[in-house]
């Protein structure tokens, strides 16, 4: 990795970035004026989306000091982020949605769905390359009306540079490296000439977890994951554990080739990492290997078919799963402590096709129209090697590891066909209100149809701008849900799509240096998947009452400028059928895991034409627990992000910047995912030798990383 950043350090070393007129630089009355392409996958301004939609630009990423692209969530209103660091790397409870498997959410990059064919999990944002993102959308409520399935919270689309004003060659480059092993490479080659681009990013990623923060839980400590009594000879295997210690090595590779109105893409992301301090420490090692790539070719063409109308059509092939090297190494408590290691495999493939027509009637009104086909072939259960179950006595450097998974019969796999159509309408009452419509008919094979309906208004009174919202969204059971689970784990292949309507309500008022922005929603799921013991069923009810309020400011300074932002979020209702773990019904309440109010705030300031600085400060208040979680309450927190960079160092391309995250070394817990249940009473073997210890997989706390000191140097960008 060093020859390569040397090597490329040098190369870009000659270049000369191009400079264009960023988000950041324009007013905020000019800033609603910005075109996005999210709400409603068609161009229209910010201030016209039927949405609440939020635009981190490539400057706010520059300023702020983001490394990758989930870091952006811990910014925003509305979301509960937890980070297992592990197989569920990190999750997203949107508005209340608290679930097990899977996000509710799209992410996209240039309009091309990213989430994970077995899993529907946005693990692009942990891989995807910064170094060439122009801006990211954020856009908030249900767009399943415009995208389908499981655009049921929202969706998140990264949108990327493709072009440079002059032909030649542009390049851009970070080289990281800091705290907990971390080393970064992120950059972007661009070659232009006439009308023909071609464009490789590229972006390397290792480290490790913070294990001076392991020590802060009982079953994340080093001394169980050291236990000869709990693994025998595994702990003398640096690649199996012995240690807490959960290495990433996460790749992104983006490479497009656009020639006129065509663009073909070929890309490769792997997330790969161990479990981080996702399980307990007495029953799973988190040194280990979860393996997840994901790859995508596609070819798409965009003409114009006369004046008032244009085409888009595309052709997309993917597959994504979890790579044959992906293991665990578990242990297992009795009469007699065993332990055994097992291999996983999961292989996926889509074939896709969307078709879409942009028509403008006239002035006032305008459509868009289209549909899409997908046929999936999935892995349903994975496919599974198991080692021998052995008492750890008898574990040494002799143990026979099981063989890589062959990849899966056709007994074990599924074909599904997706057909969607739908259509959008605008239509300008006058200059200042505008509505919007739209309906979408999805069908998919294996679980039938379903029908959204998306109705927007838009428009401004006495200095206001108003949006409200109706809309409709449905989420998929994803193949892990259906069909690879196991007892204790939970899945059902006979799971419904869940179902959701929001009504949204919001008010801004935007000067050139300030902008205000309330937003009022209720959200109402049913169907919702409920995981018991034994399966995952289509048991519950929820309703998420909310309110985000947003502001900004610009302040210009002598020899600069800053920008300011705020963002509060407070729920004011989260109710949910509770059922027990057969799935019988027993009452309604809280929903566990959701901080009820947040606050997030930041300043960055340019102080000369190179040198910027930023303070990003969020507190997230207490969090009541789900209820197989023996921790019943999780204390809230606040961390401050400091990041200052010092670009055209001597005159020259270079520039240097600083990141220090959790600037206070606050040492703070998130609650664990899925059950939670292991709970904090320590570990012990009684009289008999017989281990008591984690009460469940899944830990009840997750230590957060402490102090992280980050050096990057810059090249363009």
């Amino acid at each position: 990795m060093k020859r390569i950043a040397i090597a490329l350090v040098l190369a870009a070393a000659t270049a000369h970035a191009q400079e264009d007129k960023d988000l950041e630089r324009l007013s905020l009355e000019e800033l609603m004026n910005v075109h996005v392409v999210t709400a409603s996958n068609v161009s229209e301004k910010l201030s016209e989306a039927p949405a609440t939609v939020i635009v981190i630009s490539a400057d706010d990423i520059r300023r702020r000091g983001y490394r990758e692209l989930s870091q952006i969530l811990d910014d925003l209103p509305g979301m509960d982020i937890i980070r297992p660091f592990g197989d569920t790397y990190f999750k997203n409870y949107w508005r209340g949605y608290r679930n097990t498997v899977g996000d509710p959410f799209l992410v996209m990059i240039d309009g091309v769905v990213f989430n994970h064919l077995y899993f529907n999990t946005a693990d692009v944002l942990v891989t995807f390359p910064l170094s060439n993102v122009e801006r990211v959308e954020v856009v908030y409520g249900p767009a399943s009306s415009v995208y389908g399935a499981s655009a049921f919270m929202g969706v998140i689309n990264v949108i990327t540079r493709n072009d440079a004003l002059q032909s030649g060659t542009h390049e851009s480059l970070t080289v990281a490296g800091g705290s907990n092993e971390a080393r970064l490479l992120d950059g972007t080659l661009l070659f232009k000439t006439g009308e023909a681009r071609v464009r490789l990013t590229a972006r390397i990623d290792e480290g490790d977890i913070d294990r001076a923060a392991s020590e802060r839980y009982e079953y994340t400590k080093n001394q169980y994951y050291a236990d000869r009594r709990l693994w025998g000879g595994f702990v003398d295997n640096p690649s199996l554990g012995g240690s807490a210690s959960s290495p990433r090595q996460n790749r992104g590779f983006d490479l497009r080739i656009y020639a006129g109105e065509i663009e073909a893409a070929v890309q490769y992301f792997r997330l790969s990492a161990g479990y981080g301090y996702e399980y307990a420490a007495d029953r799973a090692q988190n040194h280990a290997i979860w393996s997840r790539p994901d790859a995508s070719a596609y070819l798409r063409w965009t003409r114009p078919l006369g004046e008032k109308m244009r085409a888009t059509t595309m052709i997309r092939y993917r597959s994504s799963g979890v790579s044959e090297d992906s293991y665990f190494t578990e242990s297992f408590p009795g009469p007699q402590q065993t332990a055994a290691i097992s291999f996983w495999r999961s292989d996926n493939t889509s074939w896709s096709l969307t078709h879409d027509f942009d028509v403008k009637v006239s002035d006032a009104l305008a459509f868009r129209t289209g549909f899409r086909w997908e046929r999936k072939n999935l892995q349903k259960a994975y496919e599974i090697t198991y080692g021998p179950e052995l008492p750890v006595s008898a574990i040494d450097a002799t143990y026979p590891f099981p063989p890589a998974p062959d990849a899966s019969g056709a007994q074990n796999r599924i074909d599904t066909e997706d057909v969607g159509a739908y259509v959008q309408s605008w239509y300008r009452l006058s200059p200042r209100h505008r509505l919007n419509l739209g309906i979408r008919s999805d069908h998919n094979s294996k679980y039938g149809g379903a029908t959204t309906l998306r109705m927007g208004y838009v428009g401004s009174v006495a200095g206001w701008g108003l949006k409200a919202l109706f809309g409709q969204a449905f989420q998929e059971p994803n193949n892990r849900l259906l069909y690879g689970g196991w007892d204790g784990s939970g899945s059902d292949p006979r799971l419904r799509p869940e179902r959701s309507t929001t009504i949204e309500i919001s008010g801004e008022r935007t000067s050139r240096a300030f902008s205000n922005l309330f937003s009022v929603y209720r959200v109402r799921n049913r169907d919702t998947f409920i995981n018991t013991v034994h399966s995952a069923l289509n048991l519950g009810a929820r309703e998420v009452i909310g309110f985000d309020y947003h502001f900004r400011a610009l302040m210009p300074m002598p020899h600069g400028d800053a920008s300011a932002w705020l963002y509060a979020s407070h729920l004011l209702r989260t109710n949910e059928k509770k059922v027990d773990a057969t799935g019988s019904e027993i009452g309604e309440g809280n929903i566990g895991d959701l901080a009820r109010n947040q606050l997030h705030a930041g300043i960055s300031a340019t102080f000369r034409p190179n040198l910027t600085a930023s303070l990003r400060a969020r507190w997230i208040g207490a969090r009541e627990t789900v209820e197989t979680n023996p921790v019943g309450r999780v204390g809230g927190y606040g961390t401050v992000d400091a990041f200052i960079r010092a670009g055209r160092l001597f005159k020259s391309p270079l520039g240097i910047s600083f990141a220090i995250d959790n600037l206070t070394n606050r040492a703070y817990f998130q609650p664990g995912i899925r059950d939670a249940n292991a709970g904090t009473t320590p570990g012990f073997f009684d009289a008999a030798g017989v281990w008591h210890g984690s009460g469940g997989y899944f830990n009840s706390l997750l230590p957060q990383p402490g102090r992280t000191v980050t050096v990057s140097m810059h090249i363009g960008g």
